[in-house]
């Protein structure tokens, strides 16, 4: 169960204990806060599950936060105060006020803390969600007390459970302001679907939408949507759905797509119809070396692959397509990194240090096949460059799995863990060792 996790994560960062046997719920519950609007000048925490954001947050900015491996848990806390709230998604729906009970029921017995249902305050979360409100008392090793209070919020597609606890005279000074980070809280629509729903609903009303002896929409064993030859490019689909909030409006256009050879999609085409559909991924030479198509050797056995882009898949571009359109493939290369570096924004997973809060990085997590690409497009790297300074280090072990840091000792070893870790059996591997990322391009770490 999330909910004891999340308090021994809590207890690891304060470095507390406390006696079990001086544990008591309050006499008087806090209500479930009225969700507002966030003061003006707070900033802003988006934890995203690739595109899908799970829940976003806002606070003071005189306040640090210190976010968990992979954007979750968020801890926030003001400066030189014991205070702190805590802010964690999971996936588990919620069924309504019963489900809320029973997640704090679950979350009471595990810290041994006598537990009444009646005494839960419940209420509704804007128009979809419900919420319910707890909180109790407990003895710290050192004689002093320490309060807890616990919100939980959820709908049809997960629950969040955000955590207010402090020592009790600075807890009430700091209470007003922790109520309006509380009520800032923003939970995606019940109706709108998470990344982890969305493939079998979509398999589900696309084969209700089969007519006759049409074959079968499958999940594959590799999580990859088929139908006949057709395989579709979840990701991108997940993209269109969560633009447009239609699900049978995607299912429409995946059945018109299976109706098309997929090998002819882009066969004959001219230059002027696939121009705005160039993207690049970077893929390692012995993956690619028997395929004829476009591929520009790189540093360290990788190769840059121009690529056209379509909702369902990726297609790489035939040598002869390229001939027919009359362009090297060095030219085709330099016009598919400006088309993938002229998109407006790029999601990114900041990384910081869990003792002092530092920026130390991102994890580029754009999570629609051109996350390894996105390392030869000269913008990004000038913006990393101004967050993080020159140089910047790369850990990519995957062509979804990007890291970028500023160079430092620490970061060496951390991000050589990273690329080395399960290097084999990623799905499309790209390197294990680290790279430097400069003006003049990506290099192997010397």
């Amino acid at each position: 169960m999330r909910g004891p996790r999340l308090i021994s994560a809590i207890r690891d960062l304060l470095g507390r204990s406390s006696d079990a046997s001086k544990i008591e719920p309050l006499a008087e519950i806090p209500p479930v806060p009225l969700p507002a609007g966030a003061m003006p000048g707070w900033r802003c925490y988006r934890c995203l599950a690739g595109p899908y954001e799970r829940f976003r947050v806002h606070y003071p900015r005189d306040w640090e936060s210190i976010v968990g491996e992979g954007g979750d848990p968020i801890h926030l806390k003001p400066l030189d105060c014991d205070v702190a709230v805590t802010v964690s998604a999971n996936r588990e729906p919620v069924a309504g006020p019963q489900g809320v009970i029973d997640l704090i029921e679950g979350m009471a017995n595990s810290r041994g803390v006598l537990f009444e249902r009646r005494v839960v305050r419940i209420d509704r979360w804007d128009d979809d969600g419900w919420a319910g409100s707890w909180a109790w008392r407990e003895c710290d090793s050192d004689g002093s007390f320490r309060m807890w209070r616990m919100l939980v919020l959820g709908n049809d597609q997960g629950n969040l459970i955000a955590m207010v606890n402090g020592a009790e005279e600075q807890l009430s000074e700091h209470a007003p302001l922790c109520e309006e980070i509380l009520a800032s809280i923003v939970l995606p629509p019940s109706d709108l679907l998470a990344p982890e729903s969305f493939p079998l609903a979509l398999c589900t009303l696309l084969n209700d939408r089969r007519v006759g002896d049409e074959p079968h929409w499958y999940l594959s064993e590799d999580g990859h949507l088929s139908c006949g030859e057709l395989v579709v490019r979840l990701a991108n689909i997940y993209r269109t759905y969560l633009q447009h909030q239609d699900l049978d409006e995607v299912a429409a256009r995946l059945d018109l797509q299976a109706q098309q050879p997929t090998e002819l999609q882009w066969q004959g085409r001219s230059w002027e119809e696939i121009r705005d559909r160039l993207r690049v991924v970077l893929r390692r030479q012995d993956a690619v070396a028997e395929l004829d198509i476009i591929s520009i050797p790189l540093h360290g056995g990788l190769v840059a692959c121009p690529v056209l882009d379509s909702e369902q898949q990726i297609t790489f571009i035939p040598k002869q397509e390229a001939l027919r359109w009359g362009l090297e493939p060095t030219a085709l290369l330099t016009r598919a990194v400006a088309a993938l570096d002229a998109e407006s924004s790029v999601d990114l997973v900041e990384l910081r240090d869990s003792e002092t809060n530092h920026l130390q990085g991102f994890r580029i997590a754009a999570d629609d096949g051109y996350d390894s690409g996105r390392l030869l497009c000269p913008s990004l790297r000038t913006a990393l460059e101004d967050s993080l300074g020159d140089p910047l280090l790369v850990a990519m072990p995957a062509a979804r799995s990007v890291l970028v840091l500023r160079d430092s000792k620490q970061a060496r070893k951390m991000l050589s863990t990273a690329a080395s870790s399960n290097y084999e059996q990623r799905s499309r591997p790209l390197s294990k060792e680290l790279w430097l990322w400069t003006e003049s391009g990506l290099k192997p770490l010397p």
